[in-house]
C-alpha cells in the first residue's frame, strides 16, 4: 500500500528455468516479500539521512521534513503534446484552454538542498505557447504552500489558486467556497518513498458544494467525494475515487459541456468548477484510448481544456 503497487508473487518452476526467467522472478520475489520490509526500508532511509543525504527515492527532504518531488520535465514530449492539442483545437473549432501545473520544486527553490536543479517554468511556458496558437494557455503562479507537505499534488490552496486564474481566463469572477476538512492525517506519495516518522501530516480539504452532482466513472455511478478512500493510505483518492478512463460530472447550474483532458491534479480541481457547467466530461488519456475529437463530438462539447502536470 505504501508503494501503491502490487508486490511480486511467487513464480512456478517452468520450462523457463534454464533460460534465467525463473531465477529473475525469484530474485524479484525475494526483494519484495520479506518480513518487516517497510521497517527495514525506513531504517535504511534514516541511516542515509544521518549520513547527510537529502534526496531519497526522487524526493527532496527540506526544512521541517517537507518533501518535494524531484522532477525533470521532458520539453520534447511537452511540445509534442502541445502540438497535438493545437491540432485538436483546429480540428474541432472549439475553444481550448491549457493549464499545465508546475512541479512543486519550481516554486520551492529556496527550500531545496543546495545544487538541486529547478525547472525553468517561464522558459517552458514560452516554448509551449509558440506551439499552442489556437488555444489559450493559462500560466500558473503557485507558492510552496500550494502543495502538500508529503505529496506531489497541489493542496486546497493550490487548487483554489488555479481556479482563480482559470476563472480570470474565462472572464468569470471566482467564487468563495466553504472549506470542508476530510482528514488531518494525510501522508502522500512522497512519504511512501521516505517512510520517516519525522514526516509531517497534511490536511486534506475540499470545497463544500451547494448541490449534489451526479457523477459516473466509466459508466458506474460514484460520488464526487469518496469517503471510503479516507480509510486507506492513499487518501487523495477521496476525489472521485481516484483515476478513471472517463468521468462525467452533471448537475451544475452553468451552461455548456466541458471536455477535460486531465491527470490526477484535475481530480481536486473539478469540484471548484462543477457548478459552472451543465456537464463536465473528464478524460484521463492514460486509462482510455478514445480519440478526444470523437469524444468532443459524441458528448456535444462546447469547450475543451487540458489540466495536467508539467512533466511531459
Amino acid at each position: 500500500e505504501n508503494e501503491n503497487r502490487a508486490l511480486v508473487q511467487k513464480s512456478e518452476i517452468s520450462s523457463d528455468f534454464f533460460h534465467g526467467k525463473f531465477q529473475k522472478d525469484l530474485e524479484n520475489f525475494l526483494s519484495d516479500q520479506f518480513p518487516f520490509r517497510d521497517r527495514l526500508k525506513a531504517a535504511q532511509n534514516e541511516l542515509m539521512l544521518m549520513l547527510g543525504k537529502r534526496e531519497i527515492g526522487g524526493a527532496y527532504i527540506c526544512e521541517g521534513f517537507r518533501l518535494v518531488q524531484k522532477t525533470e520535465p521532458d520539453e520534447k514530449k511537452l511540445i509534442a503534446y502541445a502540438k497535438k492539442t493545437n491540432a485538436l483545437a483546429e480540428k474541432t473549432k472549439l475553444p481550448v484552454f491549457v493549464m499545465l501545473v508546475p512541479p512543486a520544486e519550481a516554486s520551492s527553490a529556496e527550500l531545496l538542498p543546495a545544487g538541486a536543479p529547478v525547472t525553468d517554468c517561464e522558459k517552458l511556458y514560452s516554448s509551449l505557447s509558440a506551439c499552442l496558437g489556437s488555444t489559450k494557455l493559462i500560466p500558473l503562479e503557485l507558492k510552496p504552500g500550494d502543495y502538500y507537505l508529503t505529496d506531489h499534488h497541489w493542496n486546497y490552496e493550490g487548487a483554489y489558486s488555479a481556479y482563480v486564474q482559470w476563472q480570470k481566463a474565462h472572464g468569470r469572477k471566482a467564487k468563495s467556497f466553504e472549506k470542508q476538512k476530510f482528514s488531518t492525517e494525510f501522508r502522500g506519495t512522497l512519504y511512501s518513498k521516505v517512510l520517516s516518522e519525522k514526516s509531517p501530516f497534511d490536511e486534506l480539504c475540499a470545497p463544500k458544494l451547494d448541490f449534489e452532482p451526479k457523477v459516473t466513472a466509466d459508466g458506474k455511478v460514484i460520488s464526487l467525494y469518496d469517503m471510503d478512500a479516507l480509510k486507506t493510505k492513499d487518501k487523495y483518492n477521496v476525489f472521485e475515487g481516484g483515476n478513471h478512463g472517463i468521468v462525467t460530472v452533471e448537475g451544475g447550474s452553468g451552461k455548456g459541456i466541458l471536455l477535460l483532458l486531465k491527470d490526477s491534479f484535475a481530480n481536486s480541481f473539478v469540484p471548484f468548477i462543477a457548478d459552472d457547467y451543465a456537464k463536465i466530461v473528464m478524460v484521463d488519456e492514460r486509462y482510455t484510448f478514445e480519440d478526444p475529437a470523437s469524444l468532443a463530438e459524441a458528448f456535444g462539447a462546447d469547450e475543451i481544456a487540458v489540466i495536467r502536470e508539467m512533466t511531459g
